[in-house]
């Protein structure tokens, strides 16, 4: 085990990113004559320079005592985030820490080095970056950058639901992120509220791409698709069915069920309100999957829960089932509470079969949703929420996982 781990992320992680450098020099700086040699020479010697650094600091192996942790941020399916510091440069970082034991048994290597990959490729600012990645005979680190705000969902479960101004803020934001980590080649297929980070300025970045590009474990998919298939076809809660429930009963009974199970959206295989048809049966699937799950998280900025969310999770995979009969445009009885023509057009647009969703990322950049958006300036403008940060090492804006029963 400790040996396929290492020849992975020493020599891969070192080669690859070296590579990835020295690619992005020859693009930038061709060799003469196309660029003078006057001005080649001196650029390729600094280059250089500053490969051999990054050898000798190779040769440095970090391990976990390198970091001082200070508090947990997060808890997914098989593994940590801690908020770090490392002790020599005082360099803040969320410490990601997984299991090698529980990678092995679940079948997650191959996510955890897309993940690596991902964020040693990661340039873009929508995008979380890595700093650092190690290992020891116990445990995988990813050090990435600290991005102090908390995550959408904290955003949502505080404010209920957003206004239509803010909500398009940050779903345009939002795709710019998912469009970054498409022109990496990658497709998340497990986007939900809780991947996209709110940085010190109030802007989105992605993060966690443990499931994108890649194929989800056999075992996986397999159960999915039973799920789907075999889930129950009667509904219980509220006593009515879905289509005679209030938008009021609805987000009452999907806010019961999260509560009633805090560990509902850390699932390994993904949360079943966002994830796309095509990839809950197994089918062959294109970047269009991460569309429907932004069509989705702006369904619910909207009203409060995702368009299939049922009372319980039986009752939502049932919705995905018949995700046609079930996509309704929500109405409430206030008439000062509406979505728009052009709104539900655009939702409709993402919430739809593969073969008529937007055909590529212009098609959503150019829809009247947009229409007031200028995409130029979008992560300069001044965010709906800005954080009130005490200092770089705040970690306010994430979940208290000092009661063990929460880390369970």
């Amino acid at each position: 085990m400790a040996d396929f781990l290492d020849y992975y992320f020493d020599l891969l992680t070192y080669v690859g990113t070296r590579q990835t450098r020295l690619n992005h020099f020859k693009a930038e700086y061709p060799a003469p004559p196309a660029t003078p040699e006057e001005t080649y020479d001196p650029l390729w010697h600094k280059y250089t320079g500053r490969e051999r650094a990054n050898l000798r600091k190779r040769r440095v192996r970090l391990r976990q005592g390198d970091f001082q942790i200070l508090t947990q941020v997060g808890q997914g399916g098989y593994g940590q985030v801690f908020l770090a510091q490392k002790k020599d440069t005082r360099e803040v970082c969320a410490l990601k820490v997984m299991s090698k034991k529980l990678l092995f048994k679940l079948d997650e290597i191959r996510h955890v080095l897309t993940e690596r990959d991902i964020l040693t490729n990661a340039k873009s600012e929508w995008l979380v970056r890595l700093l650092y990645s190690f290992q020891d005979e116990q445990s995988i680190y990813l050090a990435m950058e600290y991005v102090p705000g908390g995550d959408f969902r904290t955003l949502l479960n505080n404010t209920g639901v957003l206004a239509n101004r803010h909500a398009r803020f940050y779903i345009a934001e939002m795709f710019c992120s998912v469009d970054a980590l498409h022109q990496l080649g990658y497709i998340h297929r497990d986007l939900k509220p809780e991947n996209f980070l709110i940085d010190s300025t109030g802007h989105v970045k992605l993060t966690d791409f443990g499931l994108a590009a890649g194929m989800l474990a056999p075992g996986k998919i397999e159960s999915m698709r039973i799920k789907l298939e075999q889930v129950g076809e009667t509904a219980v809660p509220f006593g009515k069915p879905m289509e005679q429930r209030t938008v009021a009963e609805r987000r009452e009974g999907y806010r019961s069920m999260r509560d009633k199970d805090v560990n509902y959206a850390k699932s390994i295989v993904g949360s079943p309100d966002y994830m796309a048809p095509e990839v809950l049966k197994g089918d062959e699937y294109e970047f269009s999957v991460d569309y429907w799950s932004l069509g989705c998280m702006l369904f619910e900025a909207l009203t409060g829960f995702p368009p299939f969310a049922g009372a319980t999770v039986d009752e939502t995979w049932k919705n995905l089932k018949h995700w046609r009969e079930v996509l309704k445009r929500p109405t409430w009885e206030d008439p000062n509470y509406f979505i728009s023509n052009r709104t539900w057009n655009f939702i409709t647009n993402l919430i739809a079969s593969k073969t008529k969703r937007f055909p590529n990322i212009q098609a959503v950049y150019t829809h009247q949703y947009f229409a007031e958006v200028d995409w130029t300036t979008l992560r300069t403008q001044r965010a709906p929420f800005v954080p009130e940060l005490d200092s770089e090492t705040d970690a306010g804006y994430f979940d208290d996982f000092s009661n063990e029963t929460d880390m369970a």
